[in-house]
C-alpha cells in the first residue's frame, strides 16, 4: 500500500477516534450531574407513589448488592460492568510502537526547552503511559510530526475505537443516562424509574 493511502487511512482513523473521545468526554460529563439528577427523581417519585424504599432495599439487598456493588444509578439495563480494566503490562507493551513520536514530541515540548511546553508535556507523558495513543497522535499531528510506523499502529488505533465505543455504548445503557435522554418528559421519565424498580427490586408497577 502506497504512503498516500496508509497517510489518508491514518488521517481518517484518527479523525474518528477524536470524534469518539469528544463523544465519551460529553457523556462524562452529562453523566456527573445526570447521576444526581437521577437518584432525586427515583426518590421523589417513589415517595409520591409510597413505595417504601428502605423496605425493599432491606428485602433485596443480597440482589441490589450484586446487582449495584457502588451506586445505583451507575446501573445499566443489561447489567453489563461500566468499568473496563486497565493493563500495564500491555499498555508497556504497546508504547514500544510509539515510543519514536513520544520521543519527538518530548524534545519539542519539554519544559526545559526555551519554547517547552509544560501543560503539554505532562499531558503526553500521561496519554504515553496510560495508552490513550490518540491523544499523542494529536499532539503529534499539531506539531506536523508523523508516525513513520503506519501499519504497525493502525491495529492499535482500531483498538482504541473500539473501546470508545463500547464505553459510549455502556454510559447510553445507564438509567441516568436513559432519564437524561427524556429530556423533562415525565410520562418518559416515570417509565424509567419503574423499569430500574423493576431490574432492582423485581416490582412490577
Amino acid at each position: 500500500m502506497s504512503y498516500t493511502i496508509n497517510l489518508r487511512k491514518y488521517q481518517k482513523l484518527l479523525k474518528e477516534v477524536g470524534y469518539l473521545r469528544s463523544e465519551l468526554e460529553y457523556q462524562e460529563e452529562v453523566l456527573r450531574t445526570a447521576h444526581h439528577d437521577f437518584e432525586s427523581f427515583y426518590r421523589e417519585w417513589c415517595a409520591n407513589n409510597d413505595i417504601d424504599l428502605a423496605s425493599l432495599n432491606k428485602k433485596h439487598s443480597k440482589r441490589v448488592d450484586k446487582l449495584i456493588p457502588d451506586n445505583p444509578v451507575h446501573s445499566s439495563f443489561d447489567d453489563k460492568d461500566n468499568l473496563i480494566p486497565v493493563d500495564k503490562i500491555d499498555i508497556k507493551r504497546k508504547a514500544n510502537k510509539f515510543s519514536k513520536i513520544y520521543k519527538k514530541l518530548a524534545r519539542e515540548l519539554h519544559p526545559d526547552k526555551e519554547e517547552g511546553n509544560a501543560k503539554k508535556f505532562a499531558k503526553i507523558s500521561e496519554a504515553y503511559n496510560e495508552g490513550k495513543w490518540s491523544v499523542l497522535l494529536e499532539a503529534a499531528a499539531d506539531l506536523d510530526i508523523l508516525p513513520d510506523n503506519f501499519k504497525e499502529i493502525f491495529p492499535l488505533m482500531r483498538e482504541e475505537i473500539d473501546s470508545l465505543k463500547k464505553q459510549i455504548s455502556t454510559n447510553e445503557t445507564t438509567y441516568s443516562w436513559k432519564l437524561f435522554e427524556c429530556e423533562d418528559n415525565k410520562d418518559c421519565m416515570e417509565n424509567i424509574v419503574k423499569q430500574f424498580l423493576k431490574h432492582l427490586f423485581k416490582l412490577e408497577l
